[in-house]
């Protein structure tokens, strides 16, 4: 019996610097549109990351948002995988701000609130920043 296999884009999520799950993002062969999404490990307190955390980190829900902010902005910008894991990113001891970039939807603002509490401790400034344009995310702009 033949195995049978779907393409599917696979992101890396860290936590502490190792790997800790793997999101599987299936795709669909004739349109690579998504169908689904898997994640394989432990994603609680893990995020897809660009490279090491600096004094400022953004907080975004998808890689790709992640990845345009960076590209955008040079602050570094790191993705929880979805909003329902928003507040869940282990924010290292070494960084001074958290910007949250939540997607710019009824579930994106929640998830912003939720993170803003969560994330909140004495010596760490959290600030927010949305989309401009009235656009969903970040990445958009990088589409115009």
């Amino acid at each position: 019996m033949l195995a049978s296999f779907e393409p599917a884009l696979l992101v890396a999520m860290r936590k502490a610097g190792a790997i800790a799950a793997i999101q599987r993002i299936f795709l669909d062969p004739s349109t690579a549109d998504y169908t689904e999404k898997r994640v394989l490990g432990q994603a609680i307190g893990a995020a897809w990351t660009n490279g090491p955390p600096g004094k400022t980190i953004g907080i975004c829900e998808g890689f790709e948002t992640a990845a345009a902010y960076t590209s955008l902005t040079g602050i570094q910008a790191w993705a929880t995988m979805g909003a329902k894991r928003f507040h869940q990113v282990d924010i290292p001891a070494s960084v001074e701000t958290v910007i949250l970039l939540a997607d710019n939807d009824a579930e994106g603002r929640r998830a912003r609130e939720r993170a803003a509490e969560t994330y909140r401790r004495p010596g760490l400034a959290i600030e927010t920043e949305w989309p401009p344009f009235r656009m969903n995310d970040w990445a958009q702009l990088l589409k115009r």
